[in-house]
């Protein structure tokens, strides 16, 4: 059988989804194919003690305009799917020092200004640091003409240790999740430059009050299906065939049966490193080859402890210092599930070599802290993503691939093109927009 769509799109993670929904709104019949049984990429929800969660805790800012966007016209009432914190950040270290910072109403960047000359846990010198920092960062047009790691950067502005242990560093590891001494400082500051120097609110948190599937993948789903657009699931692409330097057909198995879809338009918007099988076969395409193999990934833990209903965090999301723990979020806060704290590990370091059940206990004492009595642990749920993100590390720019190929009619879109982003949802959401507006 010969089906002939506008285009194909190779990957139902947010990156396919967002083009295949720009697309369908221009007005092109879309075959998008994925070869799990769900959408969503790694941002989906799973299932634990009969609760939909997702299998890493994601967070938004009102800076991501582009998946803000992108929701809207799927039809998600994001003033209601997500719930959205003016800028709040309180991160306590082991040895019982708290950082308490707090952004007011007012225009950007003297929000932050604000915030951090009245932050708890902040002495004037650690205050006067943060301030140049900001004003460096500006003074460089928030790009460096040589690229450095994040932490030499930090060393280059004369940050406190404080502001290094319990802010900047966290910062980092949640936005890039790469450690900060091999972290690119222009990822960084770009990531930086967006959230606090053009508008208040492109600071504020915006926590999904409905799980990841509901949030996105799925309205994008039905929406592109009710405009004359498929989606195949547990669907694989075993070919993509090239004539004349020019896409002209792929080969799909779909329930075990092989199909050929005649089209001049591809995106793959699968990860890097499921790229290599579809193109190794096309010497055309070995300079992008060349570059994925070099990428390194990390990965992310999260860490699910179900307690009694009625045990809280003091706000919706918490970080700490100096543990294996990072960032603790109270989902009974923002999504009705009470009594549940996902506690979210960034990056490789000795938490990989723990089981699971040592893991669990040994995030449950540390959190211990956030509570004046220590809550009983009645379950938990570890999921490991041991290919996360890549590692955007010094100079990775160097070896992202853009959105278009040699190839005509062939394109990429994933979170580790040339997005000057980091691997977030807003990330992959622009590459896919990018790989539309080329396709079109």
């Amino acid at each position: 059988m010969t089906s002939k769509p506008d285009v194909v799109i190779i990957g139902a993670g947010w990156a396919g989804l967002a083009a295949a929904v720009r697309l369908t709104e221009q007005g092109h019949k879309i075959s998008l194919f994925e070869s799990a049984k769900q959408a969503g990429g790694r941002a989906r929800t799973v299932s634990f003690n009969k609760l939909a969660v997702d299998n890493g805790q994601h967070l938004l800012i009102g800076a991501y305009t582009e998946c803000l966007g992108l929701m809207e016209t799927v039809g998600i009432n994001t003033s209601t799917s997500l719930k959205r914190l003016p800028l709040l950040l309180t991160v306590i270290d082991k040895n019982n020092s708290t950082l308490r910072l707090k952004a007011p109403a007012l225009p950007a960047p003297l929000h932050l200004l604000y915030a951090l000359f009245t932050a708890k846990g902040l002495k004037f010198r650690d205050r006067m640091a943060a301030i140049n920092f900001g004003l460096y960062l500006k003074k460089n047009n928030y790009q460096l003409e040589q690229d450095i790691s994040v932490e030499a950067l930090f060393q280059r502005t004369g940050q406190t240790k404080i502001l290094v242990r319990q802010l900047w560093e966290p910062l980092c590891l949640s936005t890039m999740n790469t450690p900060i001494k091999d972290a690119s400082a222009n990822i960084f500051m770009n990531v930086f430059k967006d959230a606090f120097t053009n508008k208040r609110k492109d600071a504020d948190l915006l926590v999904p009050t409905v799980d990841l599937s509901k949030l996105f993948p799925n309205a994008a789903i039905k929406y592109i299906e009710a405009h004359g657009g498929k989606v195949y699931l547990k669907s694989r692409i075993e070919n993509i065939e090239i004539n004349n330097n020019q896409i002209t057909s792929v080969t799909a198995k779909i329930n075990n049966t092989e199909e050929t879809f005649k089209t001049s338009s591809i995106i793959i918007a699968t990860a890097p490193q499921n790229i290599k099988k579809l193109i190794t076969n096309h010497s055309a395409l070995d300079s992008i080859n060349k570059k994925i193999v070099q990428f390194n990934y990390e990965p992310i833990v999260t860490v699910y402890l179900q307690y009694s209903k009625d045990t809280q965090l003091t706000q919706a999301m918490l970080g700490l210092s100096s543990t294996l723990s990072q960032w603790a979020f109270d989902r009974g806060t923002f999504c009705n599930q009470n009594g549940l704290i996902s506690v979210v590990i960034s990056c490789n370091g000795p938490h990989m070599a723990l089981d699971d059940d040592t893991l669990a206990q040994t995030i449950h004492d540390e959190i211990a802290m956030l509570f004046t009595t220590k809550p009983s642990l009645i379950m938990s749920f570890v999921i490991r993503e041991k290919r996360a993100t890549f590692a955007c590390t010094v100079n990775i720019n160097d070896i992202r691939p853009q959105n278009e190929t040699s190839i005509k009619g062939l394109f990429l879109a994933g979170d580790y093109t040339d997005t000057g982003y980091p691997a977030t949802l807003e990330g992959a959401v622009r590459s896919g927009i990018a790989a539309a507006k080329h396709c079109i």
